[in-house]
Formats: structure tokens, C-alpha cells, sequence
């Protein structure tokens, strides 16, 4: 496994689950993931504008059913522009944050339209570039809130509750935020994806400590997207630029760092026994199996409650997973 170890954690590669196409049990381009209900996992798309039906919420199984997808290219009810980020409320609705179109779109668990809300501008309430959800221990939706450089918290229906940050490079200052998500008591955690490091603030907002830096060494970052944190507090972040995955204790301390250790996945395998071409191209390409492995531009992760980390492996149009073992 292509793993350095710095403390007694231990983690496994377990699978890796997504072809490339823009229709049925596939991906491309995915941009984020989210968890719902009895093991549904959303993941969202955002292809080329000629690619209408490629902008899609998939959702599906670790057993890698496919249970349908939602949404494409447009400005009507349910479509999306320049959708970001989805996130899974406790009831089980879908909330697709759009950076273009300056909204959420919420959907049911199935992916049927019910509402929408939001709009342009910076004041209270109002968004620009929205680029991250996530629901806190409370139920209400926070949004990184990338061109206006901050932070807001919302009720799952759309009322404005609270905000904080503003742009610069200063302990709790923000330069577009991107990645958002909270640990078990309810603090925040920010990808602070133009200033290279994560922040942790308490739930009202109040900065607590900062760690990353620009650059490619250990605990560097080039570009943050994602961030999430296990039930542990160790905190798993997408250093989308230097194509890679970092862990860190609760202190903001390196633990080890991933870059990627996939395999095929059954969607995979049906597509290759389904063409013979494809076996043929593979098996010209020198060093095949350890070239593809590799994360290209990861983006987005999230935890489970069984300690499985699962990261969307951008570029590769896939998911692969792994798990905190002890």
C-alpha cells in the first residue's frame, strides 16, 4: 500500500466502487459524496456542458447497487448549473448546494424535487459561490460560503441563523472556503482551500487552531477540498492539488498520508467483460494496475460510523475506500 505511517493507526484499503460514463452505474466527474439513510451513499456529478445528463445525483450501495440518479444541466426546478457539494439530512432529504445559480435544491431520499431556496448578494442569508454543506449535530445546514469568504448556518428550510469569517489570512479569516463538516460536538471544520490549511471553530463560530501550509510536505497543502472527521476526532482531508489524501489527530498533528491504492470495481470488471477492446488497450499500457491505484485530484471524503473513509477520487471517476482498522 502506498501508506506512510507516523503514529500506532492503523488503516486498510477495502474497495473502490465507479467506472467512467455519463449514464446508469457510473460516474464522471464526481465533486462530492454524501451518507444517507440505511447505507445510501449520494454522489454527485458535474460534467461538460454538452454532457446535459451527466450533471446527476447518483445514488447506490457499498455493494455497489445502483438505486437511480436525479437532475442534469439547466436553471428549472431539480437542474443545476455548477452544482458543488450534496449533503444528507437527518430525515433523509438531499441538499444540492449550485455555486452558479447561488442555491440549494432539496430532494427526497429517491431524488424527487420538493423545494429550493437562496439567492446572490452578500447579506445575511444571501450567497455567493457557495461551495460546501454539511448538517450539524443540531439538524441545521452550514454553507461555506466561498466568494463572500465565510461561513453560514441555516435551517434546513432556508432561515438564516448565524454567520462568521471574512476574507483574508488571519486566524479565523477565510479566502474561498470550500470543504465544511463537524465532529461529534458540534465544532467546524474548514477547508480553507486559498490559504492551504484547515481551521477549527466552536459551533457559534469562534476560532480554535489552524493547521497546513502551502506546499507538498507532510502536513502541506496545495489546494484543500474536503474535510471530514471520524468518531475518534482524527481529521481526513483531500489535498486536491498534490493528489493525495491526509489523516491528523484531533491536535492537527500528521498521522500518515494516501495516494491511492485502488483496484477494479465490479462496475468495472462488468464493463471490461463486456468489451474486449478495452482488455486489449489495458493490457498495452505499461505498469497498468500500478498506474491505476493512483488518486487523480481528490475532492471530497466522508466517514462512516464503521470508521470507513470514503474519498472521491476526482479525475478517476470512482470512490475508493478505506478503513481505520485500530
Amino acid at each position: 500500500m502506498t501508506t506512510q505511517t507516523k503514529t500506532s493507526r492503523k488503516f486498510k484499503y477495502e474497495q473502490t466502487i465507479g467506472r467512467s460514463s455519463v449514464t446508469g452505474e457510473s460516474f464522471r466527474t464526481p465533486v462530492d459524496i454524501a451518507l444517507g439513510k440505511d447505507g445510501d451513499i449520494y454522489v454527485l456529478n458535474r460534467t461538460t456542458e454538452k454532457q446535459v445528463k451527466g450533471h446527476r445525483v447518483c445514488r447506490l450501495n457499498l455493494k455497489e447497487e445502483f438505486l437511480g440518479d436525479f437532475g442534469q444541466r439547466g436553471e428549472a426546478d431539480g437542474e443545476f448549473i455548477w452544482a458543488l457539494s450534496v449533503a444528507a439530512s437527518p430525515d433523509g432529504r438531499v441538499f444540492v448546494c449550485d455555486e452558479w445559480l447561488n442555491r440549494i435544491t432539496i430532494f427526497s431520499r429517491e431524488g424527487k424535487f420538493l423545494t429550493k431556496w437562496g439567492g446572490k448578494g452578500s447579506g445575511d442569508g444571501q450567497l455567493h459561490g457557495p461551495a460546501g454543506l454539511a448538517f450539524d449535530p443540531d439538524g441545521n445546514l452550514l454553507i461555506s460560503d466561498g466568494e463572500n469568504h465565510r461561513i453560514q448556518r441555516f435551517t434546513p428550510e432556508g432561515k438564516f441563523l448565524s454567520k462568521w469569517g471574512r476574507f483574508g489570512a488571519g486566524d479565523g479569516e477565510l479566502n474561498m472556503p470550500w470543504g465544511v463538516t463537524t465532529d461529534r460536538q458540534g465544532n467546524v471544520f474548514v477547508a480553507d482551500w486559498r490559504n492551504d490549511r484547515i481551521q477549527k471553530f466552536t459551533p457559534d463560530g469562534k476560532f480554535l487552531m489552524k493547521f497546513g501550509s502551502s506546499g507538498a510536505g507532510e502536513g502541506q497543502f496545495n489546494r484543500p477540498t474536503g474535510v471530514a472527521v471520524d468518531k475518534d476526532g482524527d481529521i481526513y482531508v483531500t489535498d486536491w492539488g498534490n493528489d493525495r489524501v491526509q489523516v491528523f489527530d484531533k491536535k492537527g498533528k500528521f498521522i500518515t498520508l494516501w495516494t491511492g491504492d485502488a483496484g477494479l470495481s465490479k462496475w468495472g470488471m462488468l464493463q471490461l467483460q463486456g468489451n474486449t477492446q478495452y482488455i486489449e488497450q489495458r493490457a498495452k499500457v505499461p505498469d497498468m494496475a500500478e498506474k491505476e491505484k493512483k488518486f487523480r485530484e481528490p475532492i471530497a471524503v466522508e466517514v462512516d460510523s464503521e470508521n470507513r473513509i470514503m474519498i472521491i477520487d476526482g479525475r478517476r471517476d470512482r470512490i475508493q475506500i478505506y478503513r481505520k482498522v485500530s
